[in-house]
């Protein structure tokens, strides 16, 4: 945790795993201070859009917040890859799951990040404070449900996150009254 001290900058890192946006590095650095870095050695530029501050590997965490500031503002971590960060276990994946607007444009995605669109992501589907923005429980295990290859993965993952506590009684029916229904307008 940044000292008493700490800049803006400092915090920010802090919040962001490590992990600016290239936008986010300019408000706080020239252009010449932060090639610098990433020449040196100091910093890694894994995105034309996204940088991690540090020379080491890129963990599960920093990868999520890649994904998320490559894609822009709008996206919000959905799926298996929500559910994960919600504590569900036994169910990896090398992919990050977004979840989009229908209707935004999609920018250069970073290797092993999968797009999904919605029409439907309501304030009380999404979390309200916390970094970076993700799904709910509820809705993160119905998207994964919806996004399995299988129907046996689907049952699985919904189970689990019984099982694991993450959802409770009618959880999953209200998220599903929320959505579309597969052939609905929407």
């Amino acid at each position: 945790m940044p000292g008493d001290d700490a800049g803006e900058l400092s915090w920010l890192l802090f919040r962001q795993g490590r992990v600016l946006g290239a936008a986010q590095a300019r408000r706080f650095l020239s252009e010449k201070a932060i090639r610098h870095r990433v020449a040196s050695g100091r910093w890694q530029q894994v995105h034309p859009r996204v940088y991690v501050t540090h020379d080491g590997p890129v963990g599960a965490t920093e990868r999520r917040w890649v994904a998320v500031l490559a894609v822009g503002p709008a996206a919000t971590l959905g799926g298996l890859t929500a559910a994960r960060c919600w504590g569900l276990r036994r169910y990896e994946s090398p992919l990050i799951h977004l979840l989009l607007p229908a209707r935004h444009q999609t920018r250069a995605l970073p290797p092993g990040v999968r797009v999904h669109r919605t029409t439907v992501l309501p304030a009380e589907d999404v979390l309200a404070v916390g970094q970076p923005r993700r799904t709910m429980p509820a809705r993160s295990l119905v998207d994964a449900a919806q996004w399995a290859a299988t129907d046996e993965e689907a049952r699985a993952v919904i189970a689990a996150g019984f099982q694991q506590r993450l959802v409770w009684g009618d959880d999953l029916h209200r998220v599903l009254e929320r959505l579309p229904r597969p052939g609905d307008a929407g």
